[in-house]
């Protein structure tokens, strides 16, 4: 089994949207598109995404040009910050991958995104035992499930994952062998 995790594609962010519904960019709502062709010699058998609007939008044409419906996972989502807008986000970000178990009040820690994404991992592939499955996400998310099978991957590594952006995960027989970026 294949499992193709797919970064959003870029966002426009704007004061009245909540994290859940950032619509994407005109560069987001294109690479999406170009999403279709990059996968065009793929037969995809599964689509699956966060419940929130950039991710959905990110993967829809890619979809539909496979006749596919998208399930939502909302272990998928992004991590929450905090209850409260913060004024460095990066500054921040930088104290999560030094140290898992940080958090903001209202916020999530690494530790627990992780956990939550561990298990919806678990889920698709203990119910998919073949094929080809796009899951589409956020970039925190997929940094801390990057660095639980390889703890090289740090703060660094995160901030160099694009919009969109997409790792292959390579399993045979429920067993992870290979994670590659392409």
């Amino acid at each position: 089994m294949n499992l193709y995790f797919i970064r959003h594609a870029e966002t426009i962010y704007r004061s009245e949207d909540e994290d859940f519904n950032r619509p994407l960019s005109t560069k987001g709502k294109k690479d999406a598109e170009k999403l279709v062709n990059i996968f065009k010699d793929i037969s995809i058998d599964k689509v699956y995404a966060s419940p929130y609007f950039r991710a959905i939008d990110t993967v829809k044409p890619l979809a539909e040009d496979n006749e596919l419906s998208i399930e939502l996972m909302d272990n998928l989502r992004e991590r929450k910050v905090a209850d409260h807008y913060i004024d460095d986000f990066f500054e921040f970000a930088a104290k999560q991958w030094n140290d898992f178990d940080y958090s903001l009040p209202g916020g999530e820690s690494f530790n627990e995104v992780q956990e939550r994404g561990l298990k919806v991992l678990n889920k698709i592939v203990n119910n998919i035992k073949q094929g080809n499955i796009i899951v589409a996400g956020h970039g925190t998310w997929l940094g801390v499930i990057l660095n639980y099978f390889d703890d090289s991957f740090d703060y660094e590594h995160w901030r160099n994952i694009r919009m969109p952006d997409i790792y292959l995960f390579k399993y045979l027989n429920r067993n992870l062998k290979e994670i590659k970026k392409i």
